[in-house]
């Protein structure tokens, strides 16, 4: 409500923090089917009575969110702390600068030592709250799937799994205050740039700073009178303090933040960012005390920039808005233990998809679950263990005496592997040039440069071209810091013929939005191979060798950022702490 500033209120017993949720009936419900035997091709196929099974099934299931899922959002909140900084953006550090001398700026300011409610917050923090009506969030998970026996003692199947995850608690973007994973929430006090005209204005210092330049005089984008520059009523207003009325006075517009380098920056042809204006950030024009002042004497309203000026930090409301989904084919072959062989093979071929939410000016969207763990859209598992068929009760020196039968007896090797796609990598919303989004795919593996001994994810011709690109100017010809890119390369979403929407730059108004690729194959086989001997009655000593990951294969974790710092392609990390070939001697007795 206008001229209303936001107070806390602490809980007290019997409050709710949202309404108990009650309807929350999860059924489970499975069939199996056992046709009869068949003639003719169909009996072929099925086999004999009793091979062919056919199963379905479906379960409704709640996730059951825990106590720091609670204290997270309230947690944010003053109460349980409250802030005692010193800075620019709260105003409160006096006139500058501050000096060792001056003694009482240089701690904390005065604060109460015990809580005083109702609270309030300074101007950087923000309010966290439940919606009243939030529901446990849930998902339904549904199969089928035919089964076939060969033999007596292997089958294989085939089946469907599908799941819908529903009133997920948001997991999406925070609004301005970028991706978030886990719980998160919708910022109801989102930056605006649009509504109130700002973009326009935004587009317009780029070309007063473009003539101001072509004209000779210095890199500023005040309005200066020079053909081309125009007036820039709200910059006026938060950097002198000037209503208006006063845009069109060219000596109106005095000072270094017109010339400030920082602010130049933004205006960038080659990556625009009004954002870093429209910002609480220490260089956003709401991010300083002064300039927040400046602007209110100008006559700018509080709310120019966001619903709630008071709470820079977001007004976010935890509520059931994210969705996912996941579609598998799995195929199973397997083998009871018979004649000393036992195996289970798995094959997956799966997609996930989750939604994202990154403005209230656009809606939220699908795109494939990236990252760890991420979706997986190929993968093969293997364990099978194997005993070796020599010593008594077996095929080969049944008869032999004891000593030969303790010698040859009681082996047994075993494998479990796992080969599966690599972690999906969301390269984000980045524009392609002279490339497309298959070429970007056939491209992203390891590179190995000995000579550095180091590992890219990315052709050198790529990356070199997409830091140039990233290298940009605002006070050059070229629009670049240095040389400009030629050939392939990722470029900023935002450019001299579109500015995104949202704050983080991530909704794709102006690039792929998500763009996601495969990162190198995952692999690891880990063997085993004991020998068991008995020692008397049911008690026996073994001792065994397990090699794990025995090919030595690492497995890198891929990058995919982007930008214009090197490391961000270099591969840096594996999957594990400790991915190296490891042997390791077991001895035990088991009775």
């Amino acid at each position: 409500m206008p001229g209303v500033h936001p107070t806390f209120q602490q809980f007290t017993k019997g409050q709710k923090a949202f309404n108990t949720d009650y309807n929350n009936v999860a059924p489970s419900v499975g069939a199996a089917w056992t046709p009869a035997q068949k003639g003719g091709l169909l009996g072929t196929l099925m086999g004999r009575e009793g091979d062919f099974v056919i199963r379905g099934g479906y379960t409704r299931s709640f996730s059951r969110p825990g106590l720091n899922d609670f204290t997270s959002v309230f947690g944010a909140n003053p109460g349980i702390r409250i802030i005692t900084n010193r800075n620019e953006t709260l105003g409160n550090l006096g006139t500058l600068p501050v000096l060792l001398r001056d003694s009482s700026r240089l701690g904390p300011p005065s604060f109460p030592s015990t809580p005083v409610y109702p609270m309030t917050d300074v101007i950087t923090e923000d309010v966290s709250v439940f919606d009243p009506n939030i529901k446990v969030p849930g998902a339904d998970t549904w199969s089928i799937g035919v089964q076939r026996g060969i033999g007596k003692d292997m089958a294989v199947e085939v089946r469907y799994v599908g799941t819908r995850g529903w009133e997920q608690w948001r997991t999406g973007n925070n609004g301005n205050n970028g991706p978030a994973n886990g719980i998160g929430s919708l910022n109801y006090n989102e930056f605006n740039i649009f509504d109130n005209g700002f973009i326009n204005e935004f587009r317009q210092a780029q070309k007063n700073l473009a003539a101001n330049i072509a004209a000779g005089g210095p890199a500023s984008f005040a309005y200066t009178g020079v053909p081309g520059t125009a007036p820039l009523p709200t910059f006026l207003a938060f950097f002198n303090g000037q209503p208006s009325g006063q845009a069109g006075n060219t000596a109106a517009y005095s000072g270094t933040n017109w010339t400030n380098s920082t602010f130049l920056g933004f205006l960038a042809a080659r990556n625009p960012n009004p954002f870093g204006f429209a910002s609480a950030n220490s260089t956003g024009l709401m991010g300083s005390a002064t300039l927040r002042a400046n602007a209110a004497a100008a006559g700018i309203p509080a709310n120019f920039f966001v619903v709630n000026p008071d709470l820079l930090g977001g007004a976010n409301i935890t509520t059931n808005t994210g969705k996912s989904k996941y579609d598998a084919l799995q195929v199973e072959f397997r083998r009871r233990y018979a004649q000393g062989l036992q195996f289970q093979t798995s094959y997956v071929f799966g997609h996930a998809y989750i939604t994202d939410w990154e403005s209230w000016r656009r809606p939220q969207f699908w795109m494939r679950d990236a990252g760890d763990p991420g979706d997986v859209t190929h993968g093969f598992k293997a364990n099978v263990v194997y005993d070796l068929p020599f010593g008594e009760g077996r095929r080969f020196g049944g008869g032999a005496n004891p000593v030969v039968n303790r010698v040859i007896g009681g082996w047994q090797v075993g494998l479990a592997s796992r080969v599966q796609t690599g972690r999906l990598i969301d390269m984000g919303n980045v524009r392609l040039v002279g490339m497309t989004a298959k070429d970007v795919s056939n491209m992203f593996k390891l590179r190995f440069d000995n000579a550095g001994r180091k590992v890219w994810m990315l052709p050198q011709d790529v990356i070199d071209n997409t830091i140039l690109a990233f290298s940009v100017s605002a006070t050059t010809a070229s629009g670049y810091a240095g040389a400009s890119p030629a050939g392939r390369y990722f470029a900023p979403a935002n450019g001299p013929d579109c500015i995104e929407v949202d704050n983080g730059a991530d909704y794709g108004d102006c690039a792929s939005r998500s763009l996601v690729v495969t990162g190198p194959m995952f692999q690891q086989h880990d063997f085993r191979i004991s020998k068991r001997t008995k020692l008397i009655g049911h008690t026996d000593f073994e001792v065994a060798a397990e090699l794990l990951n025995a090919f030595n294969h690492p497995n890198f974790v891929p990058v995919g950022g982007v930008g214009n710092n090197i490391a961000n392609y270099e591969v840096t990390t594996l999957t594990g702490t400790n991915t190296s070939r490891v042997v390791q001697l077991v001895a035990r007795i088991n009775w």
